[in-house]
């Protein structure tokens, strides 16, 4: 999590708010300890002579408010005001104690020269650096957040020292609601360039920076003209496979999931965006959908070695799981009395009941009834009891916290059928009547048979209220994916959406899904 209190820097609420606050608020009523309109100036504040003792040279006039020690030369020009300037920093008190740093989360920061973006010491010791140059600012309590500090990290009165890099400087850009068509094009390619020199130097959180803010330039377009939004398109689609490149190398699968999808809505035939779409569904053990994915690049691409190396490796992960459940499942037959009292046999009978009444398409709603594992995971069953009945009324995200009226937004043949998401619709969103997710349980039931309800989450204990009905075994999301309940009535409905056509971009079904009422029935 990003500490509150960084680098001097505004957060994005006091940036819109500008300077709009007054010397006798608290604050501009931001929740941060950043610089800007909170850092204020102090006329007169004791200098702590102590911290200035080998700290370089002066670079304010005289009344020792910032030093500045070179730790490393710069060969670049100066930045001028009005200037933005790209750099990466740790800050720290006069103790050490160490209160934010841009490094740790692999994320240069950005502002603008002498527009009050940051607190006073930053734009004096930034200006008298060259790009290239890392350097030790040691700033006195004026020039960063004075008599009030930055509750709870920075202290009233506190000295700040920043090891700072300047990486880059250049002419402050436009706003982007300022600029033509032409101009975010451009700029958004310049962005994907910074981000293909950060990429070449194995700087991937930097790089997927640069690419996200290349793909901002995008977000209003509707204005644009035919050849305009073709050039956007041929642009959007780089950007997006190199963001989903970085995001494999930073082990952000579930990211890179989304963005390889987005470039698959471009150009389905990218064999780039379906490779590295397996490669991320691989990592979080979709095996049979990176399969999928991975045989799909070999058909656009079939020379690429290295999509035959991993379509093998995928093939090997879904073959080991397989032996394995083999010899799981005949160890546990033979040892079937022992199994049996150990685990003991569950009485559906005595499971709390739900039912959901599903609209394939244009056919006549039909009933799918479940029975609850609250037996051995009460908390995720009662979840599920709950967001079928929709007993808890509206949730932190403003949408009732029940199911009726949602989508199955995912629906792989021979996998499952995903839905739950009744706050976005496709798959983004979820609410658990817990909050916005909760923990695990148990992995107590495995996925072996169809029919099963599995909690759909991305990543460990992140489950809210998305769930799956699986089409047959996936052993490979045990004890990654909690298993609370399954189909006792109404299988035909799951063969029924089974064979709805879907979008082989996104899996999502080409007609509607729906749950059109829900609810539990009492014994």
């Amino acid at each position: 999590m990003v500490q509150e209190a960084c680098c001097g820097g505004r957060c994005d609420k006091a940036a819109e708010k500008k300077m709009a606050c007054h010397e006798e608020d608290d604050c501009c009523g931001a929740s941060h300890g950043h610089g800007g309109c909170c850092a204020h100036e102090e006329e007169s504040a004791p200098v702590d002579l102590e911290s200035i003792v080998d700290a370089g040279e002066e670079v304010t006039d005289g009344d020792k408010g910032v030093f500045k020690k070179i730790l490393k030369e710069g060969d670049g020009p100066t930045p001028q005001p009005g200037e933005e300037v790209v750099v990466h920093y740790t800050g720290t008190l006069k103790d050490g104690t160490k209160f934010d740093s841009s490094r740790d989360r692999n994320a240069p920061f950005k502002f603008v020269i002498g527009e009050g973006q940051v607190i006073r010491g930053w734009d004096v010791g930034v200006m008298k650096m060259k790009r290239g140059e890392r350097a030790m600012l040691t700033i006195q309590s004026n020039y960063g957040y004075g008599s009030r500090g930055a509750p709870p990290t920075i202290p009233a009165n506190s000295v700040l020292k920043f090891d700072v890099e300047l990486i880059d400087s250049h002419p402050k850009p436009k706003n982007k609601w300022e600029m033509t068509a032409s101009e975010k094009l451009e700029a958004a390619n310049q962005e994907k360039e910074r981000g293909n020199d950060a990429f070449k130097k194995g700087a991937f959180a930097e790089a997927a920076s640069n690419y996200r803010e290349g793909l901002d330039f995008f977000d209003y377009v509707d204005n644009w003209s035919d050849e305009e939004r073709a050039q956007q398109k041929r642009l959007e689609l780089p950007l997006r496979l190199n963001l989903a490149s970085c995001y494999n190398r930073l082990g952000q699968y579930t990211e890179a999931i989304e963005e390889t999808t987005k470039a698959l809505a471009i150009d389905s035939e990218s064999s780039k965006a379906w490779f590295r779409r397996g490669v991320a569904r691989m990592a979080v053990g979709l095996l049979d959908e990176a399969r999928r994915d991975f045989v799909q690049a070999a058909k656009l691409d079939p020379k690429n070695v290295e999509i035959r190396r991993e379509l093998e490796k995928c093939k090997k992960k879904l073959e080991d799981i397989r032996q394995k459940e083999k010899s799981t499942f005949g160890n546990m037959f033979k040892k079937v009395d022992l199994y049996t009292e150990k685990q003991g046999v569950r009485d559906l009978s005595k499971c709390p009941r739900v039912y959901m009444d599903i609209k394939v398409g244009d056919a006549e709603p039909k009933r799918v009834v479940f029975a609850l594992y609250s037996d051995t995971v009460p908390r995720t069953a009662e979840n599920f009891r709950a967001l079928c009945t929709g007993e808890k009324g509206d949730g932190k995200k403003g949408k009732p916290l029940c199911f009726k009226n949602s989508l199955f937004h995912r629906i792989i043949p021979g996998f499952m059928m995903q839905g739950g998401d009744f706050t976005n619709g496709d798959g983004t969103g979820g609410e658990s009547i817990y909050g916005p997710q909760f923990d695990d349980e148990k992995f107590v039931d495995q996925h072996t048979c169809r029919g099963q309800l599995s909690m759909a989450n991305c990543g460990l204990n992140t489950n809210s209220s998305q769930f799956f009905i699986t089409f047959g075994p996936a052993p490979h999301l045990d004890g990654k994916h909690v298993v609370f309940g399954e189909v006792v009535e109404g299988q035909d409905v799951l063969e029924q959406a089974e064979h709805v056509e879907t979008d082989k971009t996104n899996d999502r079904p080409k007609q509607d899904v729906l749950i059109v009422d829900c609810g539990e029935l009492k014994a």
